[in-house]
């Protein structure tokens, strides 16, 4: 279920707030087919738990896909189910799967319709290496007689709710090395009632560790209480895993037998104690092929952040694509793998393209969201040579790039033109500068904004506190696979360094110094500062109790704060709910996630700072939306009260 809820900017007088959930079949045409139920006895998973996305597109009438899917010892992949929309005007369909070069599977699609169809592709003779299986689905699409497939470019075939199933059993670790399986859902972290330092930056770094070693796949990750001389409380499924982490007595990690599989103790004096967590996710982990090891120093390399990149380097994925009529290449600029917030980037694109014969003209355009950049005319060479800016306003966490060749003119009858194909150099630069302080900014500018190491400090310091430290330091994980190092720091330390800070007041007490854009003055005030520093007051009746989770830069230094002025349970709610939700991270865009008690949470952004390239806005509706998911909206006056206010008719309001 997706748990962010979004206002909807509307006039004064009338206002409106949209939740955006989803449900088992939610989104489904009426009349359309499930996907095949799993054979009894079988093991089945979502492919999103799997790291493979939600759902797989299909380009045009002839494309493919490359798949990586990960196989638990003792188990084979059986087969991959699918709901899959079809072109309306489609005579016939195959999918063919390939996996080591050879053909294992084929199957056919019927005539399109207005519906989803179900498919099921065989995977039994899938090629497995690594306690992983690479296939290919190579989908073909067939147009009806008289139709022609060009306009299928952007919407071929759309594979939905897919599954993998899997026939035996998962193997139960014996040695250390195969501890962690290829499919995690959760880790159990283990530590004493009253966690050391010590324990709590194992913990904080463990957590990141793992999310970081998983990928895509969706991993839970869990703090529970240690009872005195226990390892752990409950035991574990084929697909959970339980840690202990216990500062004290000589440095090991140990496999612990239990009810499910074994659990992992680990336990050490100081940096000794990080360096066995570090054994879990490291490279060297699969030499430790015993119940019990020893990790010497396992310094976690810094992350680098070069002003010269390309965009192999940065994992941009897949550069070459071919279709007819126009085709396009995206690719990715994540902030976090260039290493710190970066603006005034570059890109030397570099690449090649069919040439076009002399009856045809072609475009290149190069997009970044809604934005052109650039075009150019196609040459005969087909050579792709020259530097493009991407605008500091359009960048995001993550800014995808398109660059697409359109054909005009002549292009023969249906079927019988040759594809096009264009590929963009890995080996494309890419140039960056830091941008400290954005844009972007608010939960765009996270997880950049807090490298290369940022601290995590608690008003409280106790277990609870850290198990929101964990579900906070996981949730950022899962942003991006550049390794985050959360460094567990008291408060004060923290507050007079200037550093990045992950800050957790979950009873409301904020520390001096620190002024996140949303706060409550006193009992039934409360004041918002938008970007430029104007800071508007509102009065409400009766007292708004809430939660929030607010990410902003207090000039170049990014932090993002955690607090309720109605409990801790409020924000343990928030936390709760964010983590449930696999896209609940990724989701957040704005500067404030707000959470008013028994509401759902409420994401809001900030109006744009003219200055930093974004588009003017007023105040208004992030105001008018609060007070709705707070209830307090009851008289027709407040409402007429609070558009006069939030444009600064009223003088007295503003400080």
């Amino acid at each position: 279920m997706r748990i962010v809820v979004r206002t909807l900017c509307t006039c004064w007088a009338a206002l409106a707030v949209v939740a955006l959930t989803a449900g088992p079949g939610a989104g489904r045409p009426p009349g359309t087919a499930e996907p095949a139920s799993a054979p009894a006895g079988s093991i089945e998973f979502p492919a999103r738990d799997l790291g493979l996305g939600e759902q797989i597109v299909l380009r045009g009438d002839d494309d493919q896909v490359d798949l990586t899917i990960p196989v638990p010892p003792g188990t084979t992949p059986t087969r991959l189910t699918a709901a899959v929309d079809l072109p309306a005007d489609m005579a016939r369909g195959t999918i063919d799967v390939e996996s080591g070069n050879r053909f294992i599977g084929h199957a056919d699609l019927p005539a399109g319709a207005a519906t989803r169809v179900p498919v099921t592709v065989p995977l039994d003779e899938a090629e497995v290496e690594q306690q992983a299986a690479a296939v290919t689905l190579h989908v073909n699409l067939y147009p009806d007689v008289g139709r022609c497939p060009d306009d299928w470019f952007d919407h071929g075939a759309v594979l939905r709710d897919v599954r993998i199933g899997y026939a035996g059993a998962p193997q139960v670790p014996s040695v250390i090395a195969d501890f962690l399986p290829p499919i995690l859902e959760e880790l159990r972290i283990y530590v004493p009632e009253a966690p050391s330092e010590l324990e709590a930056q194992a913990a904080l770094s463990l957590s990141t560790a793992i999310v970081a070693y998983y990928g895509s796949q969706p991993v839970r990750v869990s703090l529970r209480r240690l009872p005195p001389d226990a390892t752990t409380t409950e035991p574990d499924t084929d697909f959970t895993r339980s840690v202990t982490i216990r500062s004290g007595g000589g440095a090991a990690t140990t496999l612990a037998p239990a009810a499910g599989p074994p659990t992992l103790l680990i336990t050490g004096e100081d940096n000794a104690l990080l360096d066995q967590v570090r054994l879990i996710t490291s490279n060297v982990s699969g030499f430790a092929v015993a119940s019990r090891a020893v990790a010497g120093s396992l310094d976690q390399p810094p992350v680098l952040a070069p002003d010269t990149t390309t965009l192999g380097r940065l994992g941009a994925g897949p550069l070459t694509a071919s279709s007819h009529a126009q085709v396009s290449v995206p690719f990715t600029l994540d902030q976090a793998k260039l290493g710190r917030p970066s603006g005034d980037i570059r890109v030397k694109l570099q690449g090649h393209y069919t040439p076009l014969p002399p009856s045809q003209a072609g475009l290149l355009t190069v997009t970044a969201g809604d934005r052109e950049l650039t075009n150019w005319a196609a040459d005969p060479t087909g050579q792709i040579d020259r530097w493009i800016d991407i605008p500091n306003a359009v960048l995001q966490r993550n800014t995808t790039v398109n660059v697409t060749l359109r054909t005009t003119g002549d292009t023969g009858r249906c079927g019988t033109d040759q594809p096009l194909t264009l590929t963009v150099l890995p080996g494309s630069e890419v140039t960056s500068a830091p941008m400290p302080g954005g844009p972007p900014r608010g939960f765009q500018a996270l997880p950049q904004g807090l490298l290369p190491t940022f601290d995590v400090a608690a008003t409280t310091g106790d277990l609870a506190d850290l198990d929101r430290a964990v579900a906070i330091v996981a949730g950022l994980q899962s942003l991006t696979s550049t390794r985050l190092d959360p460094q567990w720091t008291p408060v004060s330390e923290s507050i007079d360094s200037g550093r990045s800070t992950v800050l957790i007041a979950a009873g409301g007490e904020l520390p001096a110094g620190i002024s996140p854009p949303l706060s409550k003055t006193d009992d039934t005030r409360i004041a918002l500062t938008d970007r430029t520093g104007a800071v508007f007051h509102l009065r409400l009746s009766p007292e708004l109790r809430f939660a929030s989770l607010q990410s902003y830069y207090d000039d170049s230094r990014q932090l993002l704060v955690a607090t309720s002025n109605a409990g801790p349970e409020e924000l343990n709610r928030t936390l709760d709910l964010l983590s449930a939700d696999p896209d609940g991270w990724s989701a957040l865009s704005g500067d404030v996630l707000f959470t008013a008690v028994g509401r759902e949470p409420v994401d809001y952004a900030l109006p744009a700072d003219e200055s930093q390239g974004g588009t003017e806005a007023t105040l208004s509706p992030a105001m008018r939306g609060l007070l709705i998911a707070a209830g307090a909206l009851v008289v027709a006056g407040l409402l007429v009260a609070l558009w006069f206010a939030a444009r600064g008719l009223r003088p007295a309001n503003r400080r």
